[in-house]
């Protein structure tokens, strides 16, 4: 799980305000190469999970993990359910950031595993 906390959220041991998790389906070629992995951002609210959805994750050169992430425009039903102060984190380049740290270590994980048949 992703979380991003204030330092007054770590002083305090409040929960964060902004709790993710990533989902992610890969996609295989035919001799069983990861060729991509579709990625899908849930991020808690309240009682049930806001969805971001469209993210794609490929690696084009040995170790170097590209994310493709669609406009803001395509989230932006997605975003009117998130509160205030998590519209503002999820803006932010600090949890671009992390997710792209998050995204890129499952990534390269999902290249270790044997793929489905």
């Amino acid at each position: 799980m992703l979380c991003v906390r204030s330092s007054r959220e770590k002083l305090t041991g409040t929960p964060p305000t902004f709790a993710a998790t990533q989902h992610f389906k890969p996609e295989y070629d035919s001799a069983g190469e990861l060729l991509s992995s579709r990625v899908t951002i849930a991020v808690q609210n309240g009682d049930r999970p806001i969805y971001f959805t469209g993210i794609i994750a490929t690696m084009e050169r040995p170790g170097f993990v590209t994310l493709s992430i669609p406009p803001e425009e395509q989230w932006s039903e997605s975003l009117r359910w998130l509160t205030r102060e998590q519209q503002e984190r999820f803006a932010t380049a600090n949890c671009f950031k992390m997710l792209q740290m998050q995204i890129t270590g499952r990534y390269l994980r999902l290249l270790q595993r044997v793929p489905p048949k």
